[in-house]
């Protein structure tokens, strides 16, 4: 008697298929985690990297009598108008024209208080706001000024 006999090499092949459609699903979700770890990284740097800048631009404005004509000498490609300052900036955080810029940080002055201001780091060309601080300097009075020029 002759019984036929089925060939397993069928069974082993769905196997095979099987696996290699689960490890290429795993494979693709892996993928993705990286592929988000790696823009969230980049985008952690640019934030860091931007808090930086304005906190050395901070610095500047408010180690001087007049910080918005320091800043000027330190950034002579910045661009006035109003009771604004632009600075403008590369991919790399260095100092640019308007030209090949990829950030910009804003000064809007205030107008009550000479040594107030807001800055607001923006990347272009979409003008979206990176980061936002409040600066106020401290500007001491003298006795002549408080007493109108008489001395007590």
């Amino acid at each position: 008697m002759n019984r036929p006999t089925h060939s397993k090499s069928g069974l082993f092949l769905m196997e095979i298929m099987f696996n290699i459609l689960f490890f290429s699903v795993l494979i693709t979700f892996c993928l993705q985690l990286f592929f988000e770890a790696h823009s969230l990284s980049e985008s952690t740097t640019v934030l860091h990297r931007a808090v930086s800048t304005c906190s050395s631009l901070a610095e500047i404005y408010q180690s001087s009598p007049n910080g918005e004509d320091s800043l000027q000498q330190y950034y002579p490609d910045s661009v006035v108008s109003d009771n604004t300052l632009q600075i403008y900036f590369s991919e790399d955080f260095i100092n640019c024209s308007q030209k090949g810029a990829a950030f910009s940080a804003e000064f809007t002055f205030s107008e009550d208080n000479p040594k107030t201001a807001t800055l607001c780091f923006l990347r272009l060309p979409d003008s979206e706001t990176l980061y936002s601080l409040d600066i106020s300097g401290y500007c001491p009075q003298t006795v002549t000024a408080l007493t109108g020029g008489e001395r007590p």
